[in-house]
């Protein structure tokens, strides 16, 4: 009799209801051929606003909601140069590069209008690249986004004069200058972020994705260069250290206030990429710990991404985050078809588990964020040394997630769990929800071969690549007859915690669709910094200090 009810439920396809994901980002392509069915609407200026949310909202600016028409790389040559760094950025990762590739990806990294362009590139598209993955598998998911085109400017559309007016100083000495500056930004932080999510509960959203991060080691920066500009002296490094820390734990404080504003809004943020422990090192908004939050490390197979931050407190749970393809802005295109290319980050990563929240949602309705947290961390497959680094100590597993929620509909979520875990039900993860992936793996593959050069001209490769002579060579640049040896794919995780992250490529977990990551491209793309307003904040996206972006 069991085991007939348990067929009902797998069987039994969701009702009309159909999650939604709000994405806070940049570069966003709302006329993308695959995204612009799945947009929400009412959210851009050119559509009818509801009178009761523009009263709400008086004051908001969303005049950056305009469709994305034009490139920021207008060369083709240059583009088709950006997408093979790009490609042996991932290539790299996963198998070493040639003699001739490693020369051409040193040589461009030494030139800094290109990596310019390169950067610049990534800030236009990378929305499109979260959005991508935020929809890859599952029907009836819509997307909400919220975001922002002018690449010098703050990243979210959304922008209120109010904030404009808080910034004026109105102290008289260098260090009271520095004071008001620090606690206006704090305000700009928190007001925004306040808005933004009052905004997306008018809208009943189930999941908010939040590829972007304010990190310690840039606001250390920007307050050290700010506090030598006001007062013609360098701050004594302990000193900072004191107010970059109460700095963030003021924005962690009112952000947590914020979210708790909104339990039925699940919260995932992208832990960062510093290849720094969370628990050691600050980072906004990823270490807000409530039950309707989620943050999400990278992981390159079975191990934790070289670039990816970690931490047994603030970061919960491994989500495949090196060489995953996704879409690129259709403005690109030099035939009007869809162009995919691979990115890597802990950005990716956080798409891929509010994609999977979303799934969870659309099985279970009746589910809560806390009760989706508690699912995707408790299903995922544990790895001894994950354990150390991370809270779940374990790698997202999307097949028992979604069994875990389809069993959670007749019976208790520990029990649905505890059953899911036991593998005895089959749901395949490529079908979700008796639903087709977006695109095949093949298809997937193909369509990046097509779009990128695949043979570097040894006429290309320059003599002298012009770098300074103490670059460090990041070990998986290496070329093939350089490299260090790799650990071999066919060994298990170690049974006991390693002295550091494990750095290492292994086999794509049984989680990860193939689609969304041949072993042959990645890039080390960072989150970006979607909330960090000028002058005092950083504006750039978090980068691996290792590696050129």
């Amino acid at each position: 009799m069991l085991h007939l009810l348990i067929f009902y439920v797998l069987l039994k396809l969701p009702a009309a209801f159909g999650a939604t994901i709000a994405i806070i980002d940049t570069g966003f392509d709302l006329d993308h051929t695959f995204l612009k069915p799945k947009i929400s609407k009412f959210e851009t200026d050119e559509e009818r606003q509801n009178p009761e949310m523009v009263k709400e909202f008086h004051g908001w600016n969303f005049h950056d909601n305009t469709h994305l028409k034009t490139p920021v790389i207008a060369d083709n040559s240059v583009l088709q140069e950006i997408l093979l760094y790009r490609s042996l950025r991932a290539k790299g990762h996963r198998e070493g590069l040639s003699l001739d590739e490693f020369e051409w990806f040193k040589k461009r990294s030494s030139d800094r209008d290109f990596m310019k362009d390169v950067k610049n590139f990534k800030k236009h598209s990378h929305g499109t690249f979260v959005a991508g993955i935020a929809l890859r598998e599952g029907e009836n998911i819509n997307i909400f986004p919220i975001r922002g085109l002018n690449i010098p400017s703050p990243v979210v559309a959304i922008e209120d004069s109010s904030l404009e007016n808080a910034a004026t100083l109105k102290a008289q000495t260098p260090e009271e200058k520095f004071k008001e500056e620090i606690q206006n930004s704090i305000d700009r932080v928190s007001k925004k972020f306040s808005k933004i999510c009052h905004y997306i509960s008018l809208n009943k959203i189930q999941v908010v994705n939040g590829s972007y991060g304010i990190t310690f080691k840039n606001i250390m920066t920007k307050f050290r260069e700010k506090y030598k500009d006001l007062t013609g002296i360098e701050i004594e490094e302990t000193k900072l250290k004191i107010i970059v820390d109460q700095y963030f734990e003021e924005l962690y404080r009112r952000g947590k206030k914020t979210i708790q504003r909104y339990p039925k809004t699940l919260f995932v943020f992208s832990a960062g990429n510093s290849a720094l422990n969370n628990d050691l090192y600050q980072h906004y908004p990823s270490r807000i710990k409530l039950p309707n939050t989620i943050t999400v490390a990278a992981m390159n197979g079975d191990f934790l991404a070289s670039f990816s931050n970690y931490g047994l407190k603030h970061v919960d749970v491994g989500a495949p985050g090196v060489a995953i393809l996704s879409l690129v802005p259709k403005i690109y295109s030099q035939h009007g078809g869809e162009m995919y290319s691979p990115a890597s980050g802990t950005s990716m990563a956080a798409p891929y588990i509010s994609n999977l929240a979303a799934q969870i949602m659309n099985a279970n309705p009746r589910l809560t964020p806390k009760d989706v947290k508690e699912i995707i961390m408790t299903t995922g497959n544990e790895k001894n040394y994950l354990k150390a680094y991370i809270v779940s100590g374990s790698v997202v597993d999307n097949r028992k997630a979604i069994r875990a929620a389809l069993l959670s509909k007749e019976m208790k979520i520990t029990e649905a769990i505890n059953l899911a875990k036991l593998d005895l039900i089959p749901v395949e993860d490529s079908i979700s929800m008796g639903q087709s992936p977006a695109i095949s793996a093949e298809s997937f593959k193909q369509k990046v071969m097509e779009a990128i050069p695949q043979v570097i001209s040894p006429i290309d490769i320059d003599d002298e690549p012009n770098l300074e002579d103490d670059l460090t060579k990041p070990e998986f640049l290496l070329p093939k007859n350089l490299e260090i040896k790799q650990q071999d794919n066919s060994v298990p995780p170690p049974s006991t915690p390693p002295s550091g992250p494990v750095k290492s490529s292994d086999p794509i977990p049984s989680s990860q669709n193939e689609a969304q990551s041949p072993i042959l491209f990645e890039e080390t793309s960072a989150s970006s910094s979607a909330l960090e307003p000028t002058p005092l904040e950083s504006q750039s996206p978090e980068t691996l200090p290792s590696s050129p972006q």
